[in-house]
Formats: C-alpha cells, sequence, structure tokens
C-alpha cells in the first residue's frame, strides 16, 4: 500500500530562495518570514546563520528571542540551520583541526538556542572532524547534515569515507543532505537565455552544453573542470562572463542519477529541493517528480527546502512566484501518494 499523507516529505523553503530581495534591502529578514508564512510556502522554515543573523554563532539573546518569536507567530517549523565550514578564516593559514572544531561546536550551539534540529555542513569539515563533533551534537541534540552538491555524488571518495564512518558510529544525529542540483539532466536553459541576453555567442553556448554532457558518468574534480570551462569561455570571448559561466555549469548542474540517492537515504535528515525554473508547470532539467518518488520509495519523512537558485541570472523572476510554482509541482507528486493510500 502507498504511503499516507502523513507518511510522506514535507514542503517547506530556503530563506536562500529569496537572497537577491535580501541583498538589495527590498525586504528583511523579518519581512521574509512574514511573506512565507502569508504565501504558504512553508510550514518548514530554513535559515542561513551567517547571512541571516548579525554576529551569527554568538547573537545577543534579544536577537534570539526575536526570532523564535517571529517563526512561533507566523506557525512556522524550523527544518534546518545553515552553517559554514569556513577554513580560510585567517589572513596567515587554513584553520587547524581543534579550531575547526570549535568553531563548528559554536554553530551547533546556535542551532540548538535557535530550535533547530538540523545544522547544514560542508565537506571541507573531514570525517576525522565529523567524528569529534558528535558528541557535542548529540548533547546539543542537533543532526549534523552533510550537504552532497553538485557537482558530488553518493560516490564521491569523501561521501563514501563518510557512509563509512556513519555505519561505523550508527549515530542519529549524523547525516546528508541531498540537493537535487546534483542530479540534473543539462543546464538550465534560463542560464543560457540569460547570458545569451549579456552577448555571450550561441556557439560558446553549445560548447559549454556538449562539454557538460560529455562529463555524464565521469569523476572528476569540480575545480579542475571549472578551470577548463573557464578557459573554454575565454577562448570564446566570454569576458567578464567567463567564471560565472563555469561555475554555475559545473558547479550547480550535477550528473547523478535520481535513483544513486536511495544508497544513502536512510541517513538522509534533509533535503534540498534545489530548481532553477518553472515552466509550463515543470522543471526543464531537474526531474522534481522522479526525485520525490526515490525519497517516498525510501521511507524519508522530513522536509524538501524548495531551494531556487535561478536568481544567480533571473534578474526579473519574482522569487516567492517561482517557489510557489515549484511547490505545486511537488505537491502534485505527494498527492498521488496520499490518494493512492
Amino acid at each position: 500500500m502507498s504511503p499516507g499523507a502523513s507518511a510522506l516529505p514535507r514542503l517547506g523553503v530556503t530563506l536562500y530562495s529569496f537572497t537577491r530581495d535580501f541583498h538589495a534591502g527590498r525586504a528583511t529578514l523579518e519581512e521574509l518570514v512574514a511573506r512565507v508564512a502569508r504565501e504558504g510556502l512553508g510550514p518548514g522554515l530554513e535559515v542561513i546563520g551567517f547571512q541571516s543573523f548579525r554576529g551569527f554563532p554568538h547573537m545577543a539573546a534579544e536577537d534570539e528571542r526575536r526570532f523564535l518569536e517571529l517563526v512561533e507567530r507566523h506557525g512556522l517549523e524550523l527544518s534546518c540551520l545553515d552553517g559554514n565550514v569556513d577554513i580560510a578564516l585567517r589572513a596567515d593559514r587554513l584553520l587547524d583541526e581543534t579550531e575547526l572544531v570549535e568553531y563548528l561546536q559554536a554553530q551547533i550551539d546556535a542551532a540548538a538556542r535557535l530550535g533547530f534540529p538540523v545544522l547544514r555542513i560542508q565537506n571541507q569539515a573531514s570525517p576525522r572532524v565529523v567524528e569529534r563533533l558528535l558528541p557535542h551534537a548529540e548533547k546539543r541534540r542537533v543532526k549534523l547534515g552533510m550537504e552532497i552538491h553538485a557537482p558530488e555524488t553518493v560516490r564521491s571518495p569523501w561521501v563514501l569515507a563518510l557512509r563509512e564512518l556513519y555505519a561505523r558510529l550508527d549515530s542519529p544525529y549524523l547525516g546528508f543532505i541531498p540537493d537535487f542540483g546534483a542530479s540534473t539532466r543539462g543546464i538550465s536553459p534560463s542560464m543560457f537565455e540569460a547570458f545569451r541576453a549579456k552577448g555571450v555567442s550561441d556557439d560558446l553556448l553549445e560548447e559549454i552544453a556538449r562539454r557538460w554532457r560529455e562529463l555524464d558518468g565521469k569523476e572528476f574534480e569540480a575545480h579542475e573542470e571549472i578551470g577548463r570551462f573557464i578557459a573554454l569561455a575565454h577562448e570564446h570571448g566570454a569576458g567578464d562572463h567567463a567564471v560565472n559561466l563555469a561555475v554555475f555549469a559545473v558547479g550547480i548542474h550535477g550528473h547523478q542519477e535520481a535513483s544513486a540517492w536511495s544508497e544513502i537515504l536512510p541517513h538522509v535528515v534533509h533535503v534540498h529541493g534545489k530548481f532553477f525554473d518553472i515552466r509550463d508547470g515543470r522543471e526543464p532539467v531537474v526531474a522534481l517528480e522522479e526525485l520525490i518518488d526515490v525519497l517516498v520509495a525510501g521511507g524519508y519523512r522530513g522536509y524538501i527546502s524548495s531551494e531556487y537558485e535561478g536568481w544567480h541570472w533571473d534578474t526579473e523572476s519574482d522569487a516567492f512566484a517561482m517557489v510557489a510554482r515549484q511547490q505545486a509541482v511537488c505537491r502534485a507528486a505527494l498527492e498521488r501518494y496520499a490518494r493512492s493510500s
């Protein structure tokens, strides 16, 4: 029997989707949260710590109190706090292991004080760092969610090392956060349209698409391929657009099959529902319905945070309207299961 509505993933949104509005001063944190609630884009709410809170992870007690009151007033549920693993904080050297552990412990503490059940971490945190963090995460009852972001996959060497660690430590406070952008069928047409409007040649865009397809099924180092794409763009006269073209093509459009996420689903603690555009009721390159099928089949019951990333190049669309359209697609996919139960 198919799962009922109570046993399905839930929908929410990350405020990262509205970065352009926040950075442009069109909306405060309080206004973003209020609009999320008003437009029914919750109930899950994901927030980026360093983007949203002054002094993070050491915020003023009054600021923390106001945020908690804000969330309660609007009837939202905190799903994930995005931490950062900034190993290059110092100008003279990288943080050593102990410094990085202390830096992340402070972010775990912030998540606990604010009531977030999950802290997103990134792969600059080695398995050794994650293991050292675990006792503190367990004490504070905050799950550590390692993000798997394009172009990485569930079989990337560092992910395999973490999978071994998780199997050995067997703690519910260690997990992964899949990012839908790691499973795309191509580069978003909206990205190509935006760069074409900036004067980038069709020849270059076609070559980028071809080179991207050649990476299907291959293991590669992201920084090396980004470098190659930058060189390609410069060869075609892309000028100041070369770096963004390369980073967007390689760094947020991944090649992993949707079905591959099933390998790690027992350890998934949150999901980033990355998307770039919704046209005629579908996402052109992110197989939202197929990805949701994989999550449901694997028994995932947590939040899928809508993460609109087309704002990097689409300066005209309303990000809130775009998220609403994406959630309509996701909701329809989930309702199929609810109806059939």
